[in-house]
């Protein structure tokens, strides 16, 4: 004899309370408790992968050809040129590729940490290096890098001059 008719019907719970569902047996902080074997584990995990986002190499890599675009040719793009640098972005693909494949080979041999600390500086280096780029373009060039800094998106190219 179970807990009387309550109609929610089994859902696989045994021994569930008079309300049914098995949620209300753990405590408010149930899931919490249960986590705390594995809590540094998961606070690297998640730290690890909210690093990997705030890094912003896939924004690098989602833009790396209207960015090689504006970096080669300033003004309107003919139809060659776009072509040129859609070709250019598959290096910038293809070195991805090598580094993953190269960390993948030196993971056991070098380890987890040293690993992720200096492709993190890499990283950083690279992306001082190209918002340094970005800010001389934007401050002595008058920002063709950047978009111009006036509304319009799109990539109709604005130039840098009169024409």
């Amino acid at each position: 004899g179970g807990g009387g008719g309550g109609g929610a019907g089994g859902c696989g719970a045994e021994g569930g309370g008079a309300s049914g569902g098995g949620v209300e047996e753990l405590p408010p902080l149930g899931l919490v408790a249960q986590l705390r074997p594995v809590a540094a584990q998961l606070r690297l995990g998640v730290g690890l992968q909210a690093l990997q986002q705030l890094v912003g190499i896939n924004t690098i890599m989602y833009y790396s050809t209207p960015i090689l675009r504006q970096a080669f040719f300033s003004g309107a793009v003919s139809e060659e040129e776009r072509a040129f640098v859609i070709w250019l972005s598959a290096p910038v693909a293809c070195g991805q590729l090598v580094g993953c494949i190269v960390g993948m080979l030196l993971i056991d041999r070098v380890g987890r940490r040293p690993l992720v600390l200096s492709s993190l500086a890499l990283c950083a280096l690279s992306l001082a290096l190209q918002g340094a780029n970005f800010w001389v373009d934007h401050t002595y060039c008058g920002g063709e890098l950047g978009g111009g800094g006036e509304g319009g998106g799109g990539d109709g190219g604005g130039g840098l001059g009169g024409g």
